[in-house]
């Protein structure tokens, strides 16, 4: 699976809207993540960046979901993702 295919299915399955070129951006601090684990600095810039993302387009739940997508999107990649 593609790092964008993925960062589209987590958004799609938590209602959350990101555009085509915004979900690229994200692709390397999925990367990231996926390389350092749940636990590194890398997951914590992308909640921080997602989070930003549900932030303008006024998520009343921005925090929690965007751990939430980042999780999902990191397990999905943990298998390898290009």
């Amino acid at each position: 699976m593609r790092v964008h295919d993925a960062l589209r299915k987590a958004f799609t399955k938590y209602n959350a809207y990101a555009d085509p070129f915004t979900l690229m951006e994200l692709e390397t601090f999925v990367q990231a993540a996926v390389r350092e684990g749940p636990q590194g600095n890398s997951m914590r810039s992308l909640v921080d960046n997602i989070e930003v993302i549900l932030r303008r387009s006024e998520d009343p739940d921005a925090e929690t979901k965007a751990r939430e997508i980042a999780e999902y999107v990191v397990q999905l990649c943990s298998s390898g993702c290009s």
